[in-house]
């Protein structure tokens, strides 16, 4: 007993995300709960894919009984534009291994370039001084943060006062929403302010009635019965008012950017101002609107950014090439379906030349679970989450505390059951470890022009297999370049449905997979990895090189399949004679 009470707790990277060239600070924890001091060491492992880079150890730490230690130390730095690492720590004790556990960290040259989001939306006076909700965001790797409704007033951001009563009736500490500001500066995270760019509350729009937005039968447009629309023309006042108030929050608050909200309707409304009537379409103005924010803002904080909503995919197209720094798309029916999740990030990512595209998908099940119980909402959400970073997509659903977003009030949040929250944990190391390879623009969606029918590039035999989501089968979603090929595979075998938001049976176990591709070039590397084995480490599978009427196939053998893991075939490049 007492020699198994020396215990690993935990393994964290100190910052969300590091710049390039950046010292890489890392944290362990150790629990010794013995009633005898304890002496032992160290070895922490850095992986780039499957290649080792260094090894940090401290051969000698004592630990007083009944004590826990956090011990902090640094390793890299790595000079990369976009590179992701797993470290892998090893505590021994007395010559025994005692324990292991792993986390992820990337390096990049810009945060832009992988911007993972989250949200937080408790702002009371309680909050003051609590670190663990910005701490959890932390260890999930979120390197954006949303306040979601820290504001006084959709119509006048920034308070002047200490604490004030928000339009829902919540009690704000001004003081606490600075609190966290800072702390997401100190996680190496960027602080974005929630800003509804056409909300104000009835009393204001009733002072300002040519400042609105009106239907075709002449009524003042609302949302939820408490927040009245108003018109963003160029030419209205009220856009000048609500950019110069995003203006102040980022000079008095030190946000670093704004989300820009919108409702998803109205597409179109009427304006009054000077006594006449004009139909605006609002999808030609939101680019406008976004535009003329980043040139506002511009002048009050240097590295500025911006995220706007494209509610339920809308719109796209006409807010695609506006200066923004990513595409995001808030998804509802009739988008419900895995293949649409797919549709609308390829679209995305096509109409905006390659931004980034973050998915607010929110998972319905963790706030009513339904037959399946909390199961079938974990379920889905390892499924969602292949889904979407397979689909090379990232995923807003997590804030403050182990919260989940199941609506879009996210001051109604679901919370993570305690004994997932590593689980969650290792799909964000596994997105990040891999993410290099998740988000390569190199690599062409070849899923559905490769495999299957008389496309014999990829064969997949041993299993059910569906390029396109279905259920009950395995979705193989396959991209490749030049030099390099990868295939998701993401378990819907025992799935019900391929409906995203809705609960989801436990997995069948696939034993089975023979993959085999053509291939054109000599081998360099050939790995897997999965999230599902709690390390993500890669592991080289059994493979060989055939020969066929076709060329050369790379035969390769899978292991057993829970729910998502990833095969990755880097191929030497070919010098082409002429």
């Amino acid at each position: 007993m007492e020699r198994n009470s020396l215990r690993l707790l935990d393994v964290y990277p100190l910052k969300a995300q590091f710049r390039s060239g950046e010292k890489i600070a890392l944290a362990i924890e150790i629990d010794n709960g013995s009633s005898q001091e304890r002496v032992c060491s160290i070895r922490c492992t850095i992986w780039e894919q499957e290649m080792q880079v260094e090894v940090w150890s401290r051969e000698v730490i004592t630990l007083p009984s009944d004590d826990r230690l956090k011990i902090s130390f640094e390793v890299g730095p790595y000079h990369t534009a976009f590179g992701g690492f797993g470290a892998e720590v090893e505590l021994v004790a007395d010559g025994e291994h005692t324990g292991t556990l792993s986390t992820a960290f990337d390096v990049v040259s810009d945060w832009r370039v992988a911007p993972r989001y989250g949200f937080l939306s408790g702002f009371g006076p309680a909050e003051s001084g609590d670190r663990e909700d910005v701490l959890w965001m932390n260890k999930l790797h979120l390197n954006v943060v949303q306040f979601y409704d820290w504001m006084y007033r959709h119509e006048d951001l920034v308070s002047d006062n200490d604490t004030y009563v928000d339009l829902m009736g919540r009690e704000v500490s001004r003081i606490v929403v600075e609190e966290k500001i800072r702390l997401c500066h100190e996680y190496g995270m960027k602080a974005f302010a929630y800003g509804a760019v056409y909300a104000a509350s009835f009393a204001f729009a009733e002072d300002h009635p040519d400042w609105r937005l009106y239907t075709s039968a002449g009524d003042p447009y609302d949302f939820i019965g408490i927040i009245s629309i108003m018109n963003i023309a160029p030419d209205s006042p009220w856009r000048a008012h609500i950019v110069k108030q995003f203006r102040r929050a980022v000079e008095l608050m030190d946000f670093d950017g704004i989300h820009l909200d919108t409702y998803g309707f109205p597409k179109t409304g009427w304006s009054k101002q000077g006594g006449s009537s004009r139909l605006e379409r609002l999808e030609a103005q939101f680019p406008l609107l976004i535009d003329a924010t980043r040139d506002e803002l511009s002048h009050a904080k240097d590295d500025i950014g911006l995220i706007f909503n494209n509610v339920g995919n809308w719109p796209v197209d006409s807010v695609a090439s506006s200066n923004q720094e990513c595409i995001y798309v808030e998804v509802w029916n009739p988008y419900e379906r895995y293949f649409h999740l797919r549709d609308i990030i390829h679209r995305a990512r096509e109409s905006s030349n390659g931004k980034p595209v973050i998915l607010a998908a929110y998972l319905k099940p963790f706030r009513e679970p339904g037959p399946l119980g909390a199961e079938g909402a974990e379920h889905a959400y390892r499924l969602l989450n292949a889904v979407i970073t397979a689909h090379g997509g990232y995923h807003l659903l997590h804030g403050e505390a182990g919260g989940v977003l199941t609506q879009g009030y996210y001051v109604d949040h679901s919370m993570l059951r305690p004994g997932f929250m590593r689980t969650v944990r290792d799909y964000a190391d596994f997105g990040v470890r891999y993410g290099a390879i998740h988000y390569d623009g190199r690599l062409r969606d070849v899923t559905m022009t490769h495999a299957d029918g008389d496309n014999l590039e990829y064969a997949f035999t041993g299993f059910p297999y569906s390029t396109y989501g279905e259920a009950g089968k395995v979705w193989t979603i396959i991209g490749e370049s030049e030099t390099m090929k990868r295939i998701h595979f993401v378990n819907l075998v025992s799935a019900a449905s391929d409906y995203w938001n809705e609960s989801k049976e436990t997995p069948i176990l696939i034993e089975t997979r023979h993959v085999r591709i053509a291939i054109d070039g000599e081998i360099d590397s050939v790995w897997v990895a999965s999230p599902d084995d709690h390390t993500g480490k890669a592991s080289v599978p059994q493979y060989r090189i055939e020969r066929t009427p076709r060329g050369l196939t790379l035969a390769v053998e899978m292991p057993p399949l829970l729910y998502w893991d990833m095969l990755f075939i880097r191929v030497k490049e070919l010098i082409l004679s002429s």
